[in-house]
């Protein structure tokens, strides 16, 4: 019997139901560029409903159905995502709002995009708009030249905004059609929340016809090794901030709880303005505007960036460092530690209240292996300072990049 990669939960406490098709393909810079585009010309509009209007309206007509369609990437993995939000139709009594009526419409979107040329056009310059705001501000710019300064010699891997902004207003439309019709049989899976998921997953099956429904989903390894190499450098730009970026690799690939005891460490860094960071910088220098940290699990990368003034950019950069190499000699602050598990551990009671955050674990279930057995509320509360410290024992310092 074939599988057909559909999964709907039931939804049993929330007056919204929410749908998403995800496709996966490898992470290129083409591919990114071009699920960049396909996604904003899908937002704008499809096949049966050819202009921007028409398609509003009729998203509107399904009490302001909320779809957003975009990329995301999960370390080596490119995902073409599809996301509506809506009201539940057994909350309502309208004969003519139904699941079948949702489904329909969502599967005439995804699966008959417009190729035409004036669509694919306005497309483009609306990316490039967003392009131009996006690298205006320092931050952007400074994330951009990190990235590619650590994937130098995988440049695949080194977009995260829109992939190469040079080839989204390139592409023609025959390309971008040739694009499309080779996701057809890409990896596909769809997942939701519903009241009724028993018609809801019949309903999806009867719509979508995708090949790639009854290809594997999940991914065995998603991870990007981090390249080894020591690289220093600064810019100068002349901005009245400088942006100080640290960029630690792992010495070995982690698991899931490792996963949750970086993120963990970033909160205990970078979490609020009493963090460890923040204070310290701010206090030894009086000079932070912002400090953050993030662990890119599928990246093998825990990053520290800073807004400092640029003349005590060195020094702030001295300051992180150390705190780095006190914790990994044990030194670590457990009050402040127990702050940050219950910072994290509010926010993942928060989100598990969120259709949107269910969604995502539901993603991720689908995508990695033994995700859906893993606990993280539960790992959070046992993340210990040993932990801690076992942790950024496993981290080197790869790149420091400061834009000033």
């Amino acid at each position: 019997m074939l599988t057909v990669n559909t999964s709907i939960k039931s939804n049993e406490k929330f007056t919204t139901a929410s749908l998403g098709c995800f496709l996966r393909l490898p992470l290129t810079k083409h591919n990114l560029a071009y699920a960049s585009l396909l996604s904003r010309m899908q937002t704008n509009a499809s096949l049966y409903f050819p202009s921007i209007r028409a398609q509003q309206e009729e998203l509107s007509q399904l009490y302001d159905l909320q779809l957003e369609i975009m990329p995301q990437l999960f370390g080596k993995e490119l995902l073409l995502s599809y996301v509506a939000n809506f009201v539940e139709p057994l909350e309502l009594l309208d004969p003519d709002y139904s699941y079948a009526k949702i489904v329909e419409d969502l599967a005439l979107i995804v699966q008959h995009p417009s190729f035409d040329p004036a669509l694919v056009s306005v497309s483009q310059k609306q990316l490039l708009a967003d392009y131009k705001e996006i690298v205006a501000e320092p931050s952007n710019y400074a994330l951009d030249r990190f990235f590619n300064i650590w994937y130098q010699d995988e440049p695949d891997y080194a977009e995260n905004f829109m992939g190469p902004i040079e080839e989204i207003t390139a592409a023609t439309s025959g390309q971008i059609q040739r694009f499309s019709d080779s996701l057809r049989s890409v990896p596909t899976t769809i997942i939701g929340l519903a009241r009724d998921p028993k018609s809801m997953n019949r309903l999806i099956r009867e719509e979508f016809k995708q090949a790639g429904l009854l290809k594997k989903f999940m991914t065995e390894d998603a991870t990007i090794i981090t390249p080894k190499r020591l690289v220093n450098k600064t810019e100068e730009k002349g901005n009245l901030q400088a942006q100080l970026m640290l960029g630690y690799g792992y010495r070995q690939k982690i698991d899931y709880y490792e996963q949750v005891i970086g993120m963990v460490l970033a909160q205990y860094l970078a979490g609020d303005p009493s963090s460890k960071l923040f204070t310290g910088i701010r206090e030894e220098l009086g000079a932070a505007y912002d400090v953050e940290a993030n662990n890119f699990a599928n990246n093998s990368l825990f990053l520290i960036n800073a807004g400092v003034a640029p003349d005590k950019s060195s020094q702030a950069e001295k300051i992180i460092r150390n705190e780095m190499a006190q914790i990994g000699e044990g030194k670590i602050d457990d009050d402040l530690l127990k702050k940050a598990k219950r910072a994290l551990v509010t926010v993942q009671k928060i989100g598990q209240d969120q259709p949107n955050w269910q969604l995502a674990q539901m993603l991720r279930e689908n995508l990695f292996p033994e995700y859906e057995n893993f606990d993280r509320l539960a790992a959070l509360k046992k993340v210990t300072a040993h932990q801690l410290q076992k942790f950024v024992q496993n981290l080197f310092l790869n790149e420091s990049y400061i834009l000033k």
